[in-house]
């Protein structure tokens, strides 16, 4: 049921577009997300819409609510260290929709399940979507030439998303394309080489499967300030994910001290 094979594949300009198609492709009206989530995603689907359900999340990640049979559901896999969670959900719930763009490397699942690619590669845009629906839409192509080899400091990744963010959904620039090496083993191996290290403190239990390929090493430690401060000592950037939770919230503690070491 869940093989490659049974997806149309639609290549767009960002993962966040992708929503605005599978909502069109599914005729969806109201759709439940995770109060932990990139804001951005919440914001389109606002665009679109579409009612917004909100669910919390369990310190493993795993939504705290039970869902009707035919609630459309969107779920990350959070870090690319969430592939067991997704499994659960799409075994029990016919209209998953997964949110891989921190999770490049895992099966698509679900009705749809949607990449960014910008997120591994030296790329500045662009997205797969693997749906199972599909909408009557014919998004304009992205006729940029964007550069090869994209590798930004700090500054220019900030204007490369402010960039972005003032795009329209259109079908993916032909000049984006994935490196012949794509670092999969690589990324495992730093995953180990930062668990190893940093286990003792991490809160968070990493178990990954198989097939899960980390985005991030994401640390949950009672120190994070420290953390960062070692980090970036070393020279290394930090960004923090997302925008603040409220205290109560079972989330907060994500917000406050998920340190996301980059891969």
């Amino acid at each position: 049921m869940n093989k490659q094979a049974d997806f149309k594949i639609v290549k767009l300009n960002l993962a966040r577009h992708c929503l605005n198609y599978i909502i069109a492709a599914y005729d969806i009206k109201e759709l439940h997300i995770p109060y932990y989530i990139c804001p951005v995603l919440w914001q389109n689907i606002n665009r679109n819409g579409c009612k917004l359900r909100f669910y919390h999340i369990d310190d493993n990640f795993y939504p705290l609510k039970e869902f009707k049979e035919d609630d459309f559901i969107l779920y990350p896999d959070y870090f690319g260290i969430n592939g067991k969670n997704v499994q659960i959900l799409a075994g029990k719930y016919k209209n998953l929709i997964v949110d891989n763009a921190q999770a490049f490397f895992a099966p698509p699942r679900g009705i749809a399940s949607f990449y960014s690619l910008r997120k591994f590669f030296p790329v500045q845009c662009g997205a797969y979507l693997y749906t199972r629906g599909t909408a009557d839409i014919n998004y304009p192509i992205d006729t940029r030439d964007y550069k090869e080899n994209f590798t930004p400091d700090y500054t220019e990744f900030l204007e490369n998303e402010l960039f972005l963010n003032t795009q329209p959904p259109l079908m993916m620039s032909e000049s984006i394309k994935l490196p012949a090496n794509l670092m999969k083993e690589e990324m495992l191996e730093k995953f180990r080489k930062l668990h190893k290290k940093y286990g003792r403190i991490n809160r968070l239990n990493l178990n990954l499967t198989p097939q899960d390929v980390p985005f991030v090493y994401p640390c949950l430690t009672d120190n994070p300030d420290k953390l960062v401060s070692e980090l970036e000592s070393q020279g290394i950037t930090v960004l923090r994910y997302w925008d603040k939770i409220p205290e109560n919230y079972p989330e907060y503690g994500f917000y406050s001290s998920l340190v996301p070491i980059p891969l």
